[in-house]
C-alpha cells in the first residue's frame, strides 16, 4: 500500500501515457483519486491535477521531503455572495441582448451597435438610446420615430460604419 501522505512528492504515468509529476494535495481512498499540485503559470499560484491511482502506471512517492500544505483559508462568504450576485448581473445583460427569433444578421447588427451605443430588443426591432428604432430586413434607421434631433443621424453614422465593418 502506497503512503499518499499530503505535501510529499509523486512521479507516474497517466493511462493515455502522459507523465505527471508534482506534491501530493489530497488523496481519496474511496476512489483512488489523487489530487496533485504544481506552480501555476501566474505567481503565487497552483494548478491541481486529478489522477486516478488504479489506472497509472509507475507511482513513485517521495515522502522524505514532505512540504507542509497548510490549512485551506476559510471562505469568505460575503465575498462568494457578491461575486455570484455580479456573475448573476452580468449573466442577465447578456441574456438580454440576445434576440429572439431574430436573423443571425440582425442579431450581428445589435452587438455591433451596442458596442458604441446602448441597446435593447423590442420583439425583432433594435430600440437604440431608448429613441431610435432600427427594423429588418435591412436593417436601416426608422425615419420620423420621435427622437430627439440629432439622434437619428448619431445611430445613422455609427450603423453605416458597423455595417462596413460587418460587409453589408
Amino acid at each position: 500500500m502506497v503512503d499518499y501522505t499530503p505535501g510529499a512528492s509523486v512521479t507516474g504515468t497517466l493511462a493515455t501515457g502522459g507523465e505527471f509529476q508534482g506534491e501530493i494535495f489530497a488523496y481519496d481512498a474511496s476512489t483512488s483519486m489523487l489530487a496533485v499540485r504544481t506552480p501555476g503559470e501566474i505567481s503565487n499560484s497552483y494548478d491541481l491535477k486529478l489522477i486516478n491511482v488504479t489506472d497509472a502506471k509507475d507511482v513513485k512517492v517521495d515522502a522524505s521531503k514532505v512540504n507542509a500544505i497548510g490549512k485551506l483559508p476559510d471562505i469568505d462568504d460575503p465575498r462568494r455572495e457578491r461575486r455570484f450576485a455580479n456573475a448573476l448581473k452580468h449573466a442577465r445583460v447578456a441574456a438580454d441582448n440576445i434576440g429572439e427569433n431574430v436573423s443571425a444578421l440582425a442579431q450581428d447588427v445589435f452587438d455591433a451597435l451596442a458596442r458604441t451605443l446602448p441597446c435593447r430588443w423590442d420583439a425583432d426591432v433594435i430600440v437604440v438610446m431608448d429613441e431610435v428604432k432600427v427594423s429588418g430586413p435591412k436593417y436601416d434607421v426608422a425615419k420620423g420615430c420621435g427622437s430627439t434631433p440629432g439622434a437619428e443621424e448619431r445611430v445613422q453614422k455609427v450603423l453605416e460604419h458597423e455595417r462596413a465593418k460587418l460587409g453589408i
